[in-house]
């Protein structure tokens, strides 16, 4: 099963709740819809070309920047939104993930709180977040160095 399959069933069975605006679950509305489109996310980060991570095209990534494999990657999603998972595609080297990777979030881009450390995953890392979270910042940070640079070719919020 893919792992766009496995988020849909997730999505399906009430599992997530998101959007933005600082909004509330509100029931018959898809709520992955809500999050800001990814063409207004600016993103930066010490990664090579950190903008390919929310280009559409998964034969471009961003990269870490030597072989250490380590990196932090940071989107603005230009206004607070609610999601509860982070996806992320390691494009065309499907070994090109962090062992561990970190999640942290900002309404302001000063302050980041810590929601998730967990680990990486070949091709596709998925990172549950355990419950909903408000932001407009999603940092993503390589904790420990994998077998090679840290790729990430998409990110996506749900």
């Amino acid at each position: 099963m893919s792992w766009r399959a496995m988020v849909m069933i997730v999505l399906a069975a009430g599992g997530l709740g998101a959007g933005c605006n600082g909004s509330a679950y509100q029931p018959g509305r898809a709520e992955a819809a809500a999050i800001t489109p990814r063409n207004v996310w600016r993103v930066t980060g010490d990664l090579r070309t950190p903008p390919a991570a929310v280009d559409h095209n998964i034969s471009t990534a961003a990269v870490s920047a030597d072989s250490s494999g380590r990196g932090t990657i940071t989107l603005d999603l230009s206004k607070p939104c609610l999601f509860n998972m982070v996806v992320i595609e390691h494009g065309l080297d499907e070994m090109g993930f962090a062992p561990r990777v970190a999640v942290q979030t900002s309404l302001d881009g000063q302050t980041f709180t810590q929601r998730y450390v967990g680990v990486g995953t070949r091709r596709v890392t998925i990172l549950y977040l355990g419950g909903p979270v408000l932001a407009r910042y999603v940092r993503l940070q390589a904790l420990a160095a994998g077998q090679r640079p840290w790729c990430v070719a998409e990110v996506y919020l749900y």
